[in-house]
């Protein structure tokens, strides 16, 4: 009977322990933000990536952002150069491949992806700050291990969850769900292959799956702090 309770109690102990252990949501997003260097990322302005973007077919890509919220994304389809863009105001993409070369305005919630996209710092920096509300939805097992998984409820009201890993608390998978041709898909991105760039840890490789299709970028430089016009991000008339 003794050694019983001896067990039980030690039982007890370990998992009163463990739950005492557990992080709290901000204790997690501050880690989060001491993990990938938050402050020497303010003292960046601007962000050159180029690589591959493997789509069935192997292309050219160039990710190019700059404070506060600039994005241009610019690679080939067959030859076809292509951009998707938001200069701050305006998204546009352009979508050679349909025979149609012309710059077209995304507008609804194609153009608020895409502005939130642009968040040069990510949307879980200073989140309430902007209008985002987080919740700690527990822990998730990924292939790279343990993580937390966390909602974020957008100032829009849309809903993406972020996995931050237990151990380097960098961010390792972002989930959203879209209306994809009349049905809710999910659309899964897995960060890869940290690097350190200037002290600040960048994934070189992105792998995206959706409806059964996937994408991966797979980044071969990283400059930081090159000046770049804001022209570069405008639609062209």
């Amino acid at each position: 009977m003794k050694k019983s309770i001896g067990v039980t109690g030690i039982l007890f102990f370990l998992t009163s322990f463990c739950l005492a252990q557990e992080l709290t949501l901000d204790e997690i997003m501050q880690r989060y933000y001491v993990a990938n260097n938050m402050e020497k990322l303010q003292e960046v302005n601007t962000i050159i990536m180029t690589g591959l973007r493997v789509q069935q077919d192997i292309m050219p890509l160039k990710i190019v952002r700059k404070r506060p919220d600039l994005y241009l994304l610019d690679f080939y389809v067959a030859d076809l150069n292509a951009f998707q863009a938001y200069d701050g105001e305006t998204a546009w993409v352009t979508s050679p491949w349909t025979g149609n070369a012309a710059p077209q305005v995304l507008q609804g919630s194609r153009e608020r992806d895409m502005k939130y996209q642009s968040d040069f710092d990510g949307m879980l920096y200073r989140w309430k700050e902007k209008g985002h509300l987080l919740k700690l939805e527990g822990i998730d097992t990924l292939d790279t291990g343990e993580a937390y998984k966390i909602r974020l409820i957008r100032a829009d009201s849309a809903i993406q969850y972020y996995f931050i890993d237990r151990k380097d608390f960098l961010l390792k998978k972002q989930l959203t769900y879209r209306t994809f041709r009349g049905e809710e898909i999910a659309i899964e991105t897995y960060f890869r292959n940290y690097r350190d760039v200037d002290g600040i840890p960048f994934a070189f490789l992105l792998e995206t799956s959706y409806a059964g299709r996937s994408v991966s970028n797979e980044i071969e430089t990283i400059e930081l702090n090159v000046p770049v016009e804001d022209d570069l991000f405008r639609m062209p008339q």
